[in-house]
């Protein structure tokens, strides 16, 4: 009898330590015309203010099935005050070491974009500076005006483009640079039309969706990301075991090659997965929907459409129904969980409680998609169109 549950507790332990060493991998099907890269462009290591190795990082990555990270260590202020207090040595300090560790570690199983961030007070705030071949130099850059911190992020922004960066406006709405309000600064304006502001967070792990910056990049044609922003190790943010997952940008480029990635991004083929929501533009959001969800086993007869939608993806779609059916009927509401099939039967209104028979041999059934996200509070319309 003891023999008999000792080996059951060993079973189920074992049980137990499989789930919680499974990968949790985000799983999102490619687009028509591109691959669904998955990255994460704001990442810290222990050479900045982190308390992860870099090596850990690209771990981590890979454990998560994503394809790209950027490493981004504070290059300026945060890492000064560090070296000031003894916690680097100034004379030995590599601002690009954490990037070539992890880039060796990474091999060919993810790839790692040369980053730093540049953090600053508000205005500007934090920006990234993405596919940089020197962080030293930006750094150099930045402190010649360390008692202006727009200038010195003007600086530091200008030296990344001389070496061929991508530039971004990292969490606009980060409570310490936004305490009351999310504002567009005169000193973003200038930075804008100086070609610095290429990207956005749109989400940030540490502060959330930002709609305000949903909507500048709608208006302004910049980029959009989500990212987490990590300074603990992942499973200190992300509740695996439930589920979650962290927050990623996802990247529609030509190829799984660091050139498509950056072609990307300058091309605005991005759009923000975070706490199970997607937000982006229509034109990449309805490609996105309609690789996700497929509509499989139409039966169309005089009394009734029955087809069945499957979900492809990790990311759980909810879909209400919206203007323009009003002339079916069908449940209002669905939650498509990841990898999830459900079937959907529309009928012609009753009349009198009498049953009817649909008029037309072509019928559109109408909904909207909750969870992706074309502007603030704007859901992607969805429309599905069956032919007798």
């Amino acid at each position: 009898m003891r023999k008999t549950i000792f080996t059951l507790l060993v079973v189920l332990s074992s049980i137990g330590i499989a789930s919680a060493t499974t990968p949790n991998k985000i799983v999102i099907p490619d687009i028509e015309g591109y691959k669904t890269l998955k990255g994460d462009f704001h990442i810290h290591t222990v050479f900045s203010d982190a308390s992860v190795w870099p090596t850990t990082r690209v771990q981590e990555a890979i454990w998560e099935g994503l394809d790209v990270i950027a490493i981004t260590d504070h290059v300026d202020s945060r890492l000064q005050k560090q070296i000031k207090n003894g916690l680097f040595d100034a004379d030995k300090c590599d601002r690009n070491r954490s990037f070539k560790i992890a880039k060796n570690a990474a091999g060919k199983q993810l790839l790692v974009i040369h980053g730093g961030e540049i953090s600053r007070g508000m205005p500007p705030g934090h920006w990234n500076c993405l596919f940089v071949s020197d962080c030293n130099k930006i750094c150099t850059a930045a402190e010649q005006f360390d008692d202006d911190d727009f200038k010195a992020a003007q600086a530091g922004l200008k030296e990344a483009h001389a070496q061929g960066g991508f530039t971004m406006w990292n969490h606009p709405n980060w409570e310490k640079q936004a305490p009351n309000e999310t504002i567009w600064w005169k000193e973003h304006e200038k930075l804008y039309k100086a070609g610095y502001m290429q990207g956005i967070e749109v989400y940030n792990k540490f502060c959330g969706y930002s709609p305000e910056a949903h909507k500048w990049a709608l208006e302004r044609n910049i980029t959009m990301f989500a990212n987490s922003d990590c300074h603990t190790p992942f499973f200190y943010m992300i509740d695996y075991l439930n589920g979650q997952h962290r927050p990623v940008t996802l990247v529609f480029a030509k190829e799984r090659t660091e050139e498509a990635v950056r072609d990307a991004l300058e091309h605005g083929r991005t759009a923000a997965y975070a706490e199970e929501m997607v937000y982006g533009r229509e034109d990449m959001l309805r490609p996105l929907f309609e690789a996700c969800v497929k509509v499989e086993n139409v039966k169309f007869t005089d009394k009734q459409i029955s087809f069945t939608l499957v979900n492809k993806s990790c990311i759980p779609i909810r879909l209400r129904k919206a203007a323009g059916s009003e002339k079916y009927y069908y449940v209002r509401n669905y939650e498509l969980r990841p990898f999830e099939t459900i079937k959907i039967t529309v009928r012609p209104l009753l009349v009198d409680n009498k049953s009817q028979k649909f008029d037309t041999d072509s019928v559109d059934v109408n909904f909207i998609a909750e969870t992706f996200q074309i502007g603030p509070d704007t859901p992607l319309p969805v429309v599905l169109h069956f032919n007798k």
